[in-house]
């Protein structure tokens, strides 16, 4: 990514940090880039093992009772997000895009549809072909999932975004029905090719497409 490029947003990368922790991050920020106050924010993280559901989620997707979940050291978090339940674990690459969507011409649709593509992408890059589902948002491959997206929309600015499985553990996803989906996986970068890049690296190549494909959208 040039230094132009990288100029126009705020990245923040805090390593591991606990999902609410993180939440309160994104909150801040977007607090701040609704007002003006920064660039257009990117948070970068990874989640200690943590079970979110969307605000309409369907608590009939966690295979455990709440309590049994906790007993083995998994927070479950109800959050404002869509979507259904889905998992975060250490080895997977989330990243939490605040941006005002009006700068970058965008709708929460073409939003959701520039993260697919920038995850695309950024697997292109590192061998393996990845596919959208027309009624599932995220990223698949085959029939396996490999990237989930939720969204909200608060004052027109985004908040919460991806988490792509890079080389995570995948048991916890074995407790749910992952997105409310049934009969379909889920996996990893590291289970698709035989040497996948780092976490760090592929988190800069994400970072580097889709800062690209919004300064695109602002060139137009």
């Amino acid at each position: 990514m040039s230094d132009e490029h990288l100029s126009r947003f705020r990245i923040l990368d805090v390593g591991v940090l606990d999902y609410l922790s993180a939440l309160k991050l994104q909150e801040l920020s977007h607090h701040e880039v609704v007002r003006g106050l920064v660039a257009p924010t990117i948070i970068v993280v990874q989640h200690p093992p943590v079970l979110t559901l969307g605000k309409h989620a369907d608590s009939g997707f966690l295979k455990l009772p709440v309590p049994e979940f906790k007993k083995l050291g998994v927070e479950v978090v109800q959050t404002d997000r869509g979507g259904e339940v889905t998992a975060h674990m250490p080895g997977q690459l989330v990243v939490y895009p605040i941006i005002k969507l009006v700068d970058f011409k965008l709708t929460p649709r073409t939003w959701v549809a520039l993260l697919e593509t920038a995850v695309i992408d950024t697997l292109a890059l590192c061998g393996v072909s990845a596919t959208t589902d027309p009624i599932n948002p995220g990223v698949w491959v085959g029939s396996q999932k490999i990237c989930a997206i939720g969204i909200r929309i608060k004052d027109r600015t985004s908040l919460h975004g991806l988490a792509l499985n890079v080389s995570n553990d995948l048991d916890l996803f074995d407790k749910i029905i992952p997105c409310g989906i049934k009969n379909r996986g889920v996996t990893t970068l590291s289970g698709c090719v035989p040497k996948a890049p780092t976490l760090s690296e592929v988190a800069s190549m994400l970072l580097d497409r889709l800062t690209k494909l919004l300064m695109s959208r602002v060139a137009r």
